[in-house]
């Protein structure tokens, strides 16, 4: 991102620390589990009860809370074949242009993942071995698409950034 001030750049320090730490720590709890796990199953044994349903729900949880910071961050993958001819006039109106049709699209998956949160909840739907409720790890994965539709939304409000090849960030060497 831009270190120049951006439209709504409050969202972003208020959010993207969060969700950093969120997605940082359940990455530490995937790979805790992950280690651990293995050990106890070729070393001891024994492996952890409910090892497979605990990876499931963290890598769930982890996509859901980077989504947010990769739409703020522009880090989705894109096809830029026109970037480098399209004149910033036009360049401008796509950008709004997919911009909301991509709000419209994540505003309805949240809705529709709610909806599935409340059915899994009034059926007491839970997880095979640890019979944890899986109606909480949706309602989670509702908000967090709700707040990737927000992160959309500012993006409209933002400069487009052009995906030039070869003036990336890493290509300095």
């Amino acid at each position: 991102m831009n270190s120049a001030r951006q439209p709504f750049d409050w969202f972003d320090r208020l959010i993207v620390p969060v969700l950093s730490y969120l997605a940082a720590a359940t990455l530490f709890g995937l790979m805790m589990v992950t280690c651990v796990d293995v050990v106890a199953r070729y070393i001891l044994n024994t492996p952890i009860t409910g090892s497979f349903e605990i990876t499931e729900i963290l890598l769930a949880a982890l996509i859901f809370a980077g989504l947010p910071l990769v739409t703020l961050k522009g880090d989705h993958v894109t096809v830029d074949l026109f970037d480098t001819i399209t004149p910033n006039w036009l360049f401008r109106i796509q950008h709004i242009f997919a911009c909301a049709i991509s709000v419209v699209c994540t505003a309805f998956l949240s809705y529709r993942l709610w909806i599935r949160a409340e059915n899994m909840y009034a059926a007491g739907e839970t997880t095979a071995e640890l019979k944890f409720t899986v109606a909480w790890l949706t309602y989670s994965m509702s908000l967090l698409m709700a707040l990737s539709a927000c992160a959309l939304l500012i993006l409209v409000f933002r400069s487009p950034q052009r995906h030039i090849p070869g003036e990336s960030e890493g290509s300095g060497a």
